[in-house]
């Protein structure tokens, strides 16, 4: 089940963005400060074109999902789970949930996702709801003397069709 973010979450997703485990599969592996992270849940909550729920199993909170529509019209999906939540095949569920609450209230007709290339699980999980990668790209590359040294890890964006994300998982 998933219901609406809240302000009181902050405390919970906060701890969960900075789980090491969080940051070590995320672009920024800096730990996130709590007043900025205050101030991105407030922007969030407060956008119309964004929308962010918690995924509740028996009554605790068990991850998060957040789908941002995009100028393109797609709705670029973030997901989450609280650390005692991996593991037990509840992404899949959760990430389709999110989907389709993302269809009624954003009205979106595609997914995209960009995720590290060697985040395995990530890839694995949107990989297995449906979604293809379209691109790769190096994220924060810098040349120094003419030389690429990457500065992060390969990106990878894939896309799906939302209906196809939305439904049960087999």
């Amino acid at each position: 089940m998933l219901r609406p973010a809240r302000p009181d979450d902050a405390p919970r997703l906060f701890e969960w963005a900075n789980d090491p485990a969080t940051r070590a599969a995320s672009f920024d592996r800096a730990p996130i400060p709590w007043p900025e992270h205050v101030a991105w849940l407030a922007a969030v909550l407060a956008d119309p074109e964004r929308r962010l729920w918690i995924a509740v199993e028996e009554g605790i909170a068990i991850g998060q999902v957040r789908v941002d529509r995009a100028p393109d019209g797609f709705g670029v999906v973030s997901i989450g789970l609280a650390p005692g939540a991996r593991g037990r095949g509840l992404g899949r569920t959760v990430l389709g949930l999110g989907v389709a609450a993302a269809i009624r209230a954003l009205g979106i007709r595609r997914a995209r996702a960009v995720v590290m290339a060697a985040n395995l699980p990530s890839r694995w999980l949107f990989e297995g709801a449906g979604f293809v990668a379209v691109a790769a790209a190096a994220a924060g590359l810098t040349v120094v003397d003419g030389a690429e040294i990457p500065g992060q890890p390969t990106a990878l964006v894939l896309e799906a069709d939302a209906a196809v994300v939305a439904a049960e998982p087999a």
